[in-house]
């Protein structure tokens, strides 16, 4: 391996990045066209919301460092972005009760949730195909995932769990597809509020679109006996013998009957005491609460699993940032402890783990009034059951062409997000076989559990 370290040009980089893949591991192809394994047998409730944040955030100023030489490195690379010492939060680590990173000050509502052990960092982590270098990067002997910098790539990967794989089937899905024989509600184990995803898409589960006002059920046949929703209803109920016909109605029948279910059941909920902020991410964390604590009308025991994804936009900061990046940060702490509150008001605090998500992260270097597209970047965990209070993972060497910078100031993640989603996904009931399963190339790297779960 040649070990010589340069500076590699940018269009160099890039096509490296680009023209690097690899093919899935001998008897892992296709993982997405079976069932994973026979079911687990559940008797509580547990529910994953998956928080995205497109556009890809900067993370290296929502956890920053604090020990004085440190925090000048990173003040000397970012500049007029850095975010100042005395502003912030500090995370004292539970292994060594060190303080040597702190939150942005404007994630001031989640601080106290870190100091009594709600919500956990994890440091660090971005898609992989393998464990790599600077060195391995620079030398060519590195497999990397395809178009590393593209947001919409990058989602993907993300959403799928197979980073070099162009199935359009999201490890939400597959996982829920696990479920599917102990699910017998009329309500999908997988709910978005921000639009059809590939993260919830499954071979035999199918995602519910919620609008964060609630159901949004056809115009005229929602269920009030009008004649337009008779004259419908008259319509389906009549044989039929053509197969697309036939799947057509069972279609619609299963949307009015979802809507009535779910409207009928929240217009009888009693509202809750937590305030939730009107923000767009507010208003989609508070239908989540809603439909949680509602979940005994809504499928009872035959609902013991879901899993739900949320999103915010606006990440995406080459420019403005010192503008952008605050308010938006504090719109996400806002929501995300309202959305706590809420769960620990109606005692589901234990069972619903939260976790935040973004293509990937930004570059340490500054633009002149933001940054641009990176790779590994920090997440945030907050639930009744996780170990909080400690950062996950190995906080990166902030040098620029240092053993992690692959180029520009782009992190080389330590952390792979399937680490991250196996953590998450074991905790939500699957077994080491089904990970693997699930997460391809999860055996290459040296542990399937960063540890932020409890059992």
């Amino acid at each position: 391996m040649n070990s010589k370290v340069v500076n590699p040009s940018r269009r160099n980089f890039l096509g490296q990045l680009a023209g690097t893949a690899l093919a899935l591991p001998a008897g892992l192809m296709a993982p997405w066209g079976r069932l994973l394994a026979d079911p687990p047998a559940v008797s509580d409730y547990r529910a994953l919301v998956c928080v995205y944040l497109f556009g890809g955030n900067d993370s290296s100023n929502m956890v920053v460092p604090m020990e004085p030489a440190s925090h000048q490195q990173y003040q000397n690379i970012r500049g007029s972005l850095a975010v100042p010492r005395d502003q912030l939060l500090a995370l004292p680590t539970r292994s060594s009760q060190r303080t040597d990173y702190g939150f942005h000050p404007a994630l001031e509502p989640l601080h106290s949730l870190y100091d009594d052990g709600e919500l956990a960092v994890v440091a660090n982590l971005g898609t992989l195909l393998e464990p790599v270098t600077r060195q391995s990067i620079l030398a060519g002997q590195a497999a990397l995932p395809p178009q590393l910098f593209s947001h919409s790539d990058q989602t993907f990967q993300w959403q799928t769990g197979i980073p070099d794989s162009q199935q359009p089937l999201g490890w939400g899905g597959r996982m829920a597809d696990l479920f599917a024989p102990i699910h017998s509600s009329l309500l999908p184990m997988n709910i978005t509020l921000t639009g059809q995803s590939v993260f919830l898409s499954g071979r035999q589960t199918v995602q519910y679109a919620l609008a964060d006002s609630g159901p949004e059920g056809m115009e005229g046949a929602n269920g009030d006996g009008g004649p337009i929703d008779v004259a419908v209803r008259s319509l389906l109920a009549q044989s039929r013998d053509n197969l697309l016909e036939k799947q057509f109605i069972r279609v619609q029948k299963r949307s009015m009957d979802l809507y009535e279910l779910i409207s009928g059941v929240l217009e009888q909920q009693n509202p809750l005491n937590t305030v939730f902020p009107q923000t767009y991410l507010g208003r989609q964390l508070s239908m989540v609460a809603r439909m949680i604590s509602s979940r005994a009308q809504m499928g009872g025991a035959g609902l013991a699993r879901q899993v739900f994804l949320v999103g915010m936009g606006g990440f995406d900061t080459h420019d403005n940032q010192n503008g952008a990046q605050p308010q938006l940060l504090g719109d996400l702490a806002a929501a995300l402890r309202a959305f706590r509150d809420a769960l620990a008001e109606t005692g589901e605090l234990g069972n619903v783990t939260t976790f935040t998500a973004s293509e990937f992260g930004r570059t340490l270097t500054n633009n002149g009034d933001g940054t641009d597209h990176g790779w590994g970047g920090n997440q945030l965990v907050m639930g009744g059951a996780v170990q909080g209070g400690d950062i996950y993972g190995t906080m990166p060497d902030l040098t620029l062409e240092g053993p992690d910078d692959a180029g520009d100031g782009r992190l080389i993640p330590s952390l792979s997000t399937d680490q991250y989603d196996a953590t998450l996904a074991r905790w939500f009931g699957l077994s080491d076989a089904d990970l693997q399963q699930l997460f391809p190339y999860l055996s290459r790297f040296d542990s399937s559990d960063i540890g932020f779960m409890q059992a």
